[in-house]
């Protein structure tokens, strides 16, 4: 059991840098989507990028010092870790992240009414024009039947060829689609590694459990 326990502790402390390297990924992701997603949420997903953090880093020391109880407490975090990804994949947010999108566009339109180049920053991002499609800065008038430079490729609207015809409701629905298909690969990708983790640290908690039991005897 010496070689196959000290196989398993160092693929288990292997696991969590890669755990941990996981964790601060998802506090970048956070940090980097603030202000693209309601607030709420970009904090929520830097709480579950330190959360996965610290988890890592006490995993790693449990492993190392082979402390049944810092084995089971780690046990027990990944259990609740794995219980709030199931809960994540059953309910499904990403409608919820696509529904705050599309309500920027809306808003940001309203704002062009009135603020010439409130859509700048959206149809930048979705390389998209106006509300449906380009036509509709055809209704505002202070655009004097042109569009903003951010409409156009580069900002440069000189070439017709580089103007974004499509609107910016559709891109950002289309965006959210293909996202959701890359999410739901990592989603279970992270719901198998931390099966794969809790099945290590179970068996190396199980081991040191029972080994100081029969020092103790």
């Amino acid at each position: 059991m010496g070689c196959a326990t000290g196989t398993i502790k160092y693929s288990l402390f292997l696991f969590n840098i890669l755990w941990g390297i996981l964790g601060i990924v998802v506090i970048i992701f956070g940090g980097l989507g603030w202000g693209a997603m309601p607030n709420e949420f970009a904090i929520g997903i830097l709480v579950l990028g330190s959360v996965i953090l610290l988890i890592s880093l006490f995993g790693c020391c449990g492993a190392i010092r082979e402390s049944p109880r810092m084995l089971w407490t780690y046990v027990t975090f990944l259990l609740i870790l794995l219980g709030l990804t199931v809960a994540f994949i059953i309910l499904n947010p990403r409608d919820v992240f696509k529904k705050y999108a599309l309500n920027v566009v809306e808003k940001q339109w309203e704002l062009e009414q009135t603020k010439p180049g409130s859509m700048d920053v959206v149809q930048s991002t979705y390389l998209c024009c106006g509300r449906n499609s380009a036509q509709d800065y055809l209704n505002i008038s202070h655009w004097n039947d042109s569009v903003p430079a951010s409409c156009c490729k580069d900002n440069n609207c000189v070439n017709p060829l580089n103007l974004y015809t499509t609107g910016c409701l559709t891109k950002v629905e289309e965006a959210f689609d293909d996202e959701a298909k890359t999410s739901r690969y990592f989603e279970w990708t992270v719901l198998g590694f931390d099966l794969v983790i809790l099945l290590l640290a179970f068996i190396l908690a199980v081991h040191y459990t029972n080994r100081r039991r029969r020092y103790n005897y």
